[in-house]
């Protein structure tokens, strides 16, 4: 296989605001065609919204026996996208192992390499990037990025990423790779502000940066501006949602920071897609930013 790089500036200009991550897609398994084509569809319209940015990992599946599931209704949307393949940047992760009921992080190149070919598999054709998923910290992690670049260059993906990182590993990595990593994805949302230097550092690389869970997750995302009552104020001075708002201010925050909400419903899409149109103020930004942060990490720990 040849060795292929693209960044994410190269699948759209202007860039997107918005991405989808596909996670909420693989809560539960899809019984025949019809219920599979409805989770498709809510990728579609994603894309038609220009949200042409789509996060998956192969660990996301409804139980053990079905990795790869998400990955699998990400490549279905993808490839009968009517704007075509080359039209939208998709990231999945590996790393994260999954076997009898148990999880465990596997940073290992063997593993990696294995993982990337799987996924590719899995999709049906070659992702725009892949990114370790949780590192295990107890192996070595220039090993770790030595292997997603052995990835790439076997061919199972044009770009390597990264997530849930420290800025110390990103500037590790960065030196390993020879300052190609691409993307980071990480948690970042009213909810959780650990991590700023992150984002600053991916500004100052050239990195696109995805922030992970960006409205909470969970219950949280449908009561944000109850939750933080300083976002449903800019919310009404905009005419629009919490939930655009932090959108909005996620993709201000600094260049390149593209927030990852997921779906399972198209109206969903639809309200997220307003943030596309607002301009938040100065004034909006430090409102927004020096609201106190919520509970924290939606599942704690890097």
């Amino acid at each position: 296989m040849s060795h292929m790089t693209t960044g994410i500036r190269d699948i759209a200009n202007p860039w997107p605001r918005v991405g989808v991550g596909a996670m909420p897609l693989s809560f539960a398994h899809y019984e025949d065609d019809a219920q599979l084509q409805s989770r498709v569809s809510v990728l579609h319209a994603a894309f038609a919204a220009g949200m042409t940015v789509i996060d998956t990992a192969d660990i996301y599946a409804p139980d053990d026996e079905s990795v790869g599931h998400n990955e699998s209704i990400v490549g279905e949307a993808v490839r009968s996208w009517h704007g075509g393949r080359d039209s939208v940047f998709v990231l999945t992760k590996n790393g994260l192992r999954r076997e009898n009921g148990n999880w465990w992080r596997d940073s290992s190149p063997a593993y990696l390499l294995q993982a990337a070919e799987r996924s590719c598999a899995a999709m049906g054709f070659v992702p725009d990037c892949i990114a370790i998923h949780r590192v295990n910290r107890d192996q070595s992690w220039q090993e770790c990025v030595e292997g997603l670049m052995a990835a790439r260059d076997a061919g199972y993906t044009r770009s390597i990423g990264l997530s849930n990182v420290t800025a110390d590993e990103l500037k590790s990595a960065w030196e390993i790779s020879d300052g190609s990593i691409v993307v980071v994805e990480n948690e970042y949302s009213p909810r959780m502000r650990d991590g700023f230097d992150v984002i600053q550092l991916c500004a100052e690389l050239g990195v696109a940066y995805l922030p992970w869970s960006p409205l909470g997750g969970g219950s949280e995302a449908a009561q944000l501006g109850g939750i933080y009552p300083n976002f449903d104020l800019v919310a009404a001075r905009h005419d629009t949602t919490a939930q655009a708002v932090a959108l909005a201010w996620l993709s201000q925050l600094a260049e390149r920071v593209i927030p990852i909400p997921g779906f399972s419903r198209i109206q969903s899409v639809q309200s997220a897609a307003a943030a596309f149109d607002l301009e938040l103020s100065e004034a909006d930004m430090r409102l927004l930013s020096s609201t106190p942060a919520g509970a924290g990490s939606v599942f704690p720990g890097l």
